[in-house]
């Protein structure tokens, strides 16, 4: 491990008390915090998860800028077939959020063959999702 000198940034090995270019007194190495590990929430879900308490994750669908879709059980209603929207965490802000919304009104309306009907809408911390 090396110890960079606060005054001018250069690097000096651990066991020296001054900098080696400007002379100025290192902090000792237990007085330098260290770097503190964080977890990143996945991006994706994986094949057999739960989300929102409810739909179980079979496989993914497609993938776009956007987000992903994924296939889902749904043990409410088992012999439905179900497709789970989401956006990416990354994007979600409050007009996409409107946006999003007003897709899935619109999607409730619609009944055709062709056409995927909607039936659920959650919106968790940092992510959307439709169903």
């Amino acid at each position: 491990m090396s110890i960079i000198c606060p005054k001018c940034h250069h690097e000096n090995s651990d066991d020296t008390l001054f900098c080696g270019k400007c002379g100025t007194q290192l902090p000792s190495i237990e007085d330098i915090e260290a770097t503190k590990t964080i977890e990143t929430p996945k991006e994706e879900l994986t094949t057999g998860s739960t989300i929102v308490n409810r739909y179980e994750i079979i496989e993914e669908l497609g993938k776009g800028g956007m987000g992903v879709v994924y296939r889902v059980a749904d043990p409410l209603n088992p012999t439905r077939r179900v497709a789970l929207k989401s956006i990416r965490r990354k994007l979600v802000q409050p007009e996409l959020i409107d946006r999003f919304k007003a897709e899935f009104r619109v999607l409730t309306l619609l009944q055709h063959p062709n056409v995927a009907a909607a039936y659920d809408f959650e919106s968790l911390p940092g992510a959307l999702l439709r169903t």
